[in-house]
């Protein structure tokens, strides 16, 4: 196993390889590439029983207790950021090493990049405290560089990382990897709270490339957060029954 007892199969984060293939020996480029943390996430409201939602300090998250494993959340997510683990079938992603910085630390694939191509700046309230949390400077773009959010016209889900980078390898990135229309791979199939996927789900493949970075990702918030955050269910919301089946079945006859 791996850090946060993920098996290696499966990876939160890692590095995309760009070029461009119609020209020879054209442009390439590397992306740091992860979940994007967005403040208008499809896979939150894709999620049919509350287990992908909002944290308060901004971060997107799975509860695993409520996680059934249906994926509906997969091709929900415009980024291509988050798969069912083979172990475990929950869904996975990453959480921007949650635990760390609410211990005061930077989130581990932040601290150890060594191009300085990840730039982590958030400050937190932890218990009546204001702590920033850095790594790099998100103010200092190098030279002739522009920070953008990989958002297009039809899609923009409010995305909390940014890349920098030079014109030409942003270009490259949006037109290689643009956020995609969200969940047109899956139709759904959901009776007495059990549910079942009907469609190709798609899980991600993943390979994390050491190698170095073109692109630089970019994350700058300024949240107050508490580090036991959980999702609030709406006052108007009506629980999930969660009655066994033959139970349900038994009690309709």
């Amino acid at each position: 196993m791996t850090a946060n007892d993920l098996d290696p199969s499966g990876a939160r984060n890692w590095v995309l390889h760009l070029e461009d293939s119609e020209v020879t020996n054209g442009d390439t480029t590397f992306a740091p590439y992860l979940c994007h943390h967005c403040a208008d996430a499809p896979c939150v409201s894709a999620c049919p029983t509350g287990a992908s939602y909002t944290a308060a300090d901004g971060r997107v998250l799975v509860d695993h207790d409520l996680c059934i494993g249906c994926g509906l959340c997969v091709p929900a997510c415009p980024y291509e950021a988050r798969y069912v683990a083979a172990d475990s079938h929950k869904i996975e992603k990453c959480t921007l090493c949650e635990s760390r910085v609410h211990h005061g630390q930077a989130p581990a694939c932040f601290e150890v990049c060594p191009s300085g191509a990840r730039t982590f700046v958030e400050t937190l309230t932890i218990d009546g405290e204001e702590r920033t949390v850095a790594v790099g400077d998100v103010e200092s773009l190098d030279d002739g560089h522009e920070l953008i959010s990989l958002v297009t016209d039809d899609v923009d889900p409010h995305p909390t990382l940014r890349f920098s980078g030079r014109p030409k390898d942003l270009a490259l990135l949006t037109a290689k990897r643009p956020p995609r229309q969200s969940g047109s791979q899956v139709s759904m199939v959901w009776r007495r709270g059990i549910g079942k996927t009907v469609g190709g789900l798609g899980l991600l493949s993943m390979a994390a490339m050491g190698a170095m970075v073109g692109l630089r990702v970019v994350r700058d918030r300024r949240v107050d957060a508490t580090p036991d955050a959980t999702p609030e269910t709406p006052a108007d919301e009506t629980p999930v029954d969660e009655t066994p089946v033959d139970e349900m079945e038994d009690r309709d006859e």
